[in-house]
């Protein structure tokens, strides 16, 4: 089955669509994405380009292949060939959801986090055991990633939901995913990021 179609048929029965609009705009996760109405077995679905799907960190089901990443639990630092991340701590504070991590430069190049390492709430998401996820809106001021980062130094950054779109769900895993288009991009500039280089903190390790 078309991977576009698999998510779509999903959708389906929880929109309402105008007849008319053959380019409805479908949220996943807050994030907008433009579909294409199409007409399958005499029913009407929401085909999604799985390019979109991925960059608004849906998980999709169906047969399409699962994200591939560095997998470890809070504490323990995981490399993907330019930055080391070790997750400290997640969980509500002042009506927030936050996570804070341990941010450290692997490279032998002065980094600036959210331009370089790509540290930003745009790649982390909090997960589900069932697979649903919530991206993260921004980061603590505080404890922004956005400063310079020389070869072998490391800082706080943490990052946090906003109270009305905090997780409704348990989280079970902390997602950091960059897409594939930042990574083809940062290697092309000379950032040695490993093959897999999304990471994924597990809350409660076995």
């Amino acid at each position: 089955m078309n991977h576009l179609l698999t998510l779509a048929a999903l959708l389906a029965s929880s929109l309402a669509l105008a007849q008319t609009d053959k380019n409805p705009t479908v949220y996943i996760n807050g994030t907008p994405i433009k579909g294409t109405v199409v007409t399958v077995g005499g029913k009407q679905f929401v085909q999604l380009p799985l390019t979109d799907l991925q960059k608004s960190g849906a998980l999709v089901s169906g047969g399409s292949a699962p994200v591939k990443a560095i997998q470890g639990c809070m504490g323990q630092p995981l490399f993907n060939g330019v930055t080391r991340l070790s997750l400290l701590s997640a969980g509500l504070k002042d009506g927030k959801y936050v996570v804070s991590f341990k941010v450290a430069n692997g490279t032998q190049k002065t980094l600036v986090p959210a331009s370089d390492a790509d540290l930003t709430g745009e790649y982390l998401f909090a997960a589900s055991a069932d697979g649903k996820v919530q991206p993260f809106n921004s980061w603590v001021e505080a404890e922004s990633p956005n400063r310079d980062l020389t070869p072998g130094a490391n800082l706080t950054a943490s990052f946090f939901m906003y109270a009305d779109s905090a997780p409704k769900f348990t989280v079970t895993r902390i997602l950091y995913r960059p897409t594939d288009r930042t990574l083809k991009n940062r290697r092309l500039d000379g950032y040695p990021f490993a093959p897999v280089s999304a990471m994924e903190f597990a809350l409660k390790c076995k």
